[in-house]
């Protein structure tokens, strides 16, 4: 069984599953796809037509777990078992030493898009030339989303070689990259909160971060701006909290928060607050701050 976190579940995550359920029944697995998480809006209706569902399984019989995306243990789903689980594939680092304690497979590297690793795992067993031209929209747009239009600082030279590949096996439009961005976030103001709610991670990595860090990615920066009044409805409920608001336009991030964080946020990342939050740039994914901030705990501590 293929299965990712138990929250939600975005593009990255959601094509990697459907693309390495195919692979491996090429090589003779019997493979299922399955997830309970919720799609956010790096999901839209435009991915949702392609003809991959996940598949109506039974839990009945033993059941052995491959997990893509999460290799943190406190984030998978709620029926997978620890001993039951044997691959794990991800590029969110910091685990790696538990699962190889645990002597469980593991690919876990930090790089752009869990859908790189799965293309380069076609090119390893020579089954490029199997890809659909619909699973190289959907593995492209794993890259596109969580590369931020491979623009994002964590863009490796492999997320770009295996982007423009994909588009070569699948003879796809240049256009794809904008038909997928517009049905992302084209129309995200009119149901902003919703959005907000859909991608929040709990999770203490940081004395230098609140553990509620939500993320959304925005074409215009005025989505949030105009609404902020919906940013603290959905948050203030925590007693402190991050925002990554990723704006296509300018390429920037904006970091809103609540609760006693301001001068430690203005220490880790050296810029000052303006207008209400803090703006860096160029942007950073969630995970990138969150691992800037547990290597900046580790280097205080070794000062000390």
């Amino acid at each position: 069984m293929i299965t990712s976190g138990k929250k939600y579940i975005d593009i990255d995550g959601y094509a990697g599953i459907f693309a390495y359920r195919e692979l491996l029944r090429h090589l003779g697995y019997q493979a299922y796809a399955y997830t309970s998480a919720k799609t956010n809006e790096s999901v839209p209706e435009l991915i949702k037509q392609f003809p991959f569902t996940f598949d109506q399984v039974s839990f009945e019989k033993p059941t052995k777990y491959v997990v893509l995306d999460v290799s943190n243990p406190d984030f998978l789903e709620e029926r997978v078992k620890l001993e039951d689980i044997i691959e794990v594939i991800d590029h969110h680092t910091g685990f790696e030493e538990y699962w190889k304690e645990r002597g469980t497979n593991h690919i876990i590297e930090f790089i752009g898009s869990i859908c790189t690793i799965i293309f380069e795992l076609y090119e390893k067993n020579h089954l490029e030339s199997t890809l659909s031209e619909d699973m190289c929209k959907l593995l492209m747009a794993g890259i596109l989303d969580n590369t931020l239009n491979l623009k994002s600082t964590i863009t490796t030279k492999r997320d770009i070689d295996c982007y423009h590949k994909l588009q070569k096996i699948g003879k796809v439009d240049e256009r794809w990259r904008e038909e997928y961005f517009e049905a992302c976030y084209g129309n995200l103001e009119n149901h902003l909160e919703e959005s907000l709610k859909e991608d929040i991670k709990v999770e203490k990595v940081s004395s230098y971060l609140p553990e509620t860090i939500g993320q959304i990615i925005v074409l215009s920066k005025d989505t949030v701006w105009k609404q902020l009044d919906v940013v603290h409805r959905v948050f203030d409920v925590n007693p402190s909290w991050l925002l990554n608001v990723i704006c296509l336009e300018d390429g920037n991030s904006y970091l809103f928060y609540g609760g006693e964080y301001k001068e430690l946020l203005e220490e880790l990342f050296g810029v000052s607050e303006q207008k209400q939050c803090l703006t860096i740039h160029p942007f950073l994914l969630r995970k990138q701050i969150m691992k800037k901030a547990r290597e900046f705990d580790q280097k205080k501590t070794s000062l000390n």
